[in-house]
């Protein structure tokens, strides 16, 4: 008995029991919001009020849970720059400055005259109390990545305006807080300069130095890429703490820098969110609610009143902000609705503002007891209003999906002859696989009928077998292998029976048999209607600056140019990379049309065609080559086309490089003499 008194006594101390009743909460929470139909984190936030301190005192906000839950806000703040569609941010750097300055004068616009008229407060404290209903902290964004709409422009600028409003606010509270105490000296203005700079030298030129040197030697090490990223998160955290600046700034910017060398459809990336989801978001929830203390309700109505006066105006200005945001941004009802919920929950900048200010003695007990109850409305208030408005805006997608996105149903073939050297491609078709399809990619391949045939099948299959639990998502592979005496005629075969949209192809390499094999590929593509890809990728795929992509004359008029173009589209979003055009200007105007029509966000630059020297001294040694070539007989065909193969190996060797053969509906041996082709 006596051992049990200690391990149960409240408030919990012993690690296992603590750590266990918050595992048991995050299991059956969801179960109940689920059945109920209410968002999840008011289930949790309302069970961390239930056992806080205030409460039951069943846990107390400090030790591993005040761990975990700083994490756990750090973890929303990185995850939302990782998953932040960098060219849809950089398009709307101007809204997001706009939005910024909306939400936070709207809230102080509203709230000022109340406590400086209403509550007979100081010019100084109605400030800084509208100050603190400026700032709001992202707890709704789970709900906006778990209906897949992060990359949507009111989320971009939504989460760029908090990042501009927390920093300014914060950076403004030490200002106001300086006036109060008589400290803004010339020492003051000094320190806070340099701390500024010091500080964005390490987000914008350090952390992105580190990353690339970083994926460029240990891209294949899985355990210490995500042990790397955690590092530079915290570290990131840690250095705007010393910097006077709010951890969760520093967290959204290791995000975003980090943002292009962790792609999308990655299992870092999964790796990412799903640690996140599990644990640490979670706990964080349940240590908001710990936040509320209930007992103010017995203290009077004057606390209550006020706690609901300041919940209406500061709910009411930051729907002011979006509906205004809406107007002239001209976005959809569901987008407006996604920017007010994310930007109505006030957490931690808020509540460091409060603290700070009660501390100083600007703001009374009443008011902070207020602005914690105030959290606890503002959190379920903006719960419930982003998790409907992000299935709306769900829905949105999916029906333009529907009109403009024909890979629903996209099934990718990777024809090889050795699976050792099926690594990068496995990589490689994650990475263009479209978000959309639930379809395994196939590993394929051909042996000839003979003696012994099956027993290379399976050695086929127990070598792919390895490659595949190698790559970073093995669950999206299958294997498959047929016999047949001619390979040309099986892969068509195969590509036809499995519905194949694309055939997915590497490099021959150097050696002898691969050498045989490979003069096989140039059948193919003679053979072959559909889009078919050839990848080299000796570098990491985060490595490249840039995407050069080389068209042909008349390139847009071939069937596939919305096929292949949608790919390049998708590359350049995985890894925030700029598309550098070359080809003629009708080809680039058919690509802005295509942009246009899909709502999809890509930096697209055109560069006229020079000489071949020309253009290869515009390159740059980390550009990933993209060439798009043409199949005999069809409109965008030229001689050049047939040497295109060993003119990129032999330019472009260290690059990583991809040779594009649209699709096209062409006849089956339409050229009879494509086998003599010789590979490079």
């Amino acid at each position: 008995m006596e051992r049990l008194s200690e391990i149960f006594a409240l408030p919990l101390t012993n690690n296992v029991a603590l750590l266990s009743l918050i595992l048991a909460i995050i299991l059956i929470i969801p179960l109940f919001t689920k059945r109920f139909r209410i968002p999840q984190v008011i289930g949790l936030i309302l069970c961390g009020t239930l056992i806080g301190p205030h409460a039951l005192n069943v846990v107390d906000n400090q030790g591993a849970i005040s761990l975990f839950s700083t994490i756990g806000l750090l973890y929303i703040m990185f995850t939302a720059g990782l998953e932040l569609d960098i060219h849809q941010f950089n398009a709307n750097k101007q809204r997001s400055i706009l939005f910024a300055l909306l939400t936070m004068l709207c809230p102080i616009a509203v709230i000022f005259p109340i406590a400086y008229f209403g509550f007979d407060m100081s010019a100084l404290a109605s400030i800084l109390t509208g100050c603190m209903f400026s700032t709001h902290t992202l707890i709704a964004y789970p709900a906006v990545s778990r209906y897949g709409v992060s990359n949507d422009a009111s989320v971009a600028v939504t989460i760029g305006g908090t990042i501009i409003v927390d920093a300014v606010v914060l950076i403004l509270l030490a200002v106001l807080i300086g006036l109060a105490v008589g400290n803004l000296t010339a020492g003051f203005w000094i320190g806070l300069g340099i701390s500024l700079v010091l500080f964005s030298i390490f987000m914008f030129f350090v952390v992105p130095a580190v990353a690339k040197w970083f994926f460029s030697h240990w891209h294949n090490e899985r355990i210490q890429r995500y042990i790397f990223i955690i590092f530079m998160l915290m570290i990131s955290a840690l250095v705007a703490e010393i910097c006077e600046l709010e951890g969760i700034v520093g967290a959204f910017l290791a995000g975003l820098m980090l943002n292009r060398y962790i792609p999308k459809n990655s299992a870092l990336m999964h790796q990412i969110e799903f640690v996140g989801n599990i644990l640490f978001i979670p706990i964080f929830m349940v240590s908001v609610g710990m936040l509320v203390d209930i007992s103010v309700i017995a203290q009077g109505p004057a606390t209550i009143i006020l706690a609901l006066l300041l919940s209406a105006a500061a709910l009411g200005s930051k729907w002011i902000a979006a509906w205004f945001s809406q107007k002239l941004f001209k976005y959809s009802r569901a987008q407006r609705k996604v920017m007010f919920g994310l930007s109505s929950a006030r957490v931690a900048a808020t509540l460091a503002i409060v603290l700070v200010a009660h501390r100083a003695g600007i703001l009374n007990d009443t008011f902070l007891n207020a602005a914690i109850l105030l959290i606890l409305i503002t959190c379920i208030a903006a719960s419930f209003v982003t998790e409907s408005a992000a299935k709306s805006l769900a829905i949105e997608h999916a029906d333009r999906a529907q009109h403009h996105d024909a890979a629903v149903d996209e099934q990718i073939l990777i024809p090889v002859a050795n699976p050792d050297h099926a690594v990068q491609l496995l990589d490689f078709a994650n990475h263009i696989k479209s978000p959309t399809s639930t379809n395994r990619s196939t590993l394929f391949t051909v042996v000839a009928d003979d003696a012994q045939a099956e027993l290379k099948i399976k050695d086929f299959r127990n070598a792919a077998s390895k490659v595949i639990k190698e790559s970073d998502a093995p669950d999206k592979f299958r294997i498959s292998a047929t016999i047949d005496p001619s390979f040309a005629d099986a892969v068509c075969r195969v590509a036809r029976e499995k519905h194949a949209n694309i055939l997915l192809l590497g490099w021959p390499h150097s050696s002898l048999p691969d050498k045989i094999f490979g003069e096989k590929w140039r059948a193919l593509v003679h053979q072959v209607d559909r889009m078919m890809i050839w990848a080299d990728v000796p570098k990491a795929m985060t490595t490249p600056k840039r995407i050069a992509l080389f068209t042909l004359q008349y390139a847009e008029n071939e069937p596939g140019f919305d096929e292949w173009f949608d790919k390049v589209i998708q590359l350049a979003s995985q890894t925030a990379l700029d598309i550098h055009h070359y080809g003629t200007e009708s080809t680039h105007e058919a690509m802005k049309s295509r942009l246009e029509a899909t709502q999809k966000n890509a930096s697209l630059t055109h560069h006229d065609i020079e000489t071949p020297q020309a253009i290869r001294d515009s390159l740059h040694p980390d550009d990933w080559i993209i060439a798009v070539s043409a199949r005999i007989n069809t409109l965008s065909h030229v001689a050049s086309c047939e040497s295109m193969p060993a003119a990129l190996a032999r330019d472009f060797a260290d690059h990583n490089k991809l040779l594009i053969y649209p699709y096209q509906q062409i006849e089956v041996n339409a050229d009879p003499e494509a086998d003599e082709f010789e590979m490079v």
